[in-house]
């Protein structure tokens, strides 16, 4: 089942397809509307399909 968060997460993985400035536009908007409560459930998901090396910096990245 897909929803944002598991589709920012995708979007990380394939982000070498897709474009960085897109992954990241996607991973800024995800994370606006869903605030910091949604950085965990995001580490939750990127955990689980191996994503959260790739995660953790571009978080950092969008929230400095």
């Amino acid at each position: 089942m897909y929803n944002a968060v598991r589709s920012v997460v995708d979007a990380m993985r394939h982000r070498n397809r897709i474009g960085e400035t897109l992954v990241l536009s996607a991973l800024g908007r995800y994370l606006r509307r869903s605030g910091r409560g949604g950085i965990s459930e995001l580490q939750h998901i990127a955990r689980e399909l191996g994503a959260l090396s790739a995660i953790r910096p571009a978080v950092e990245a969008v929230l400095a």
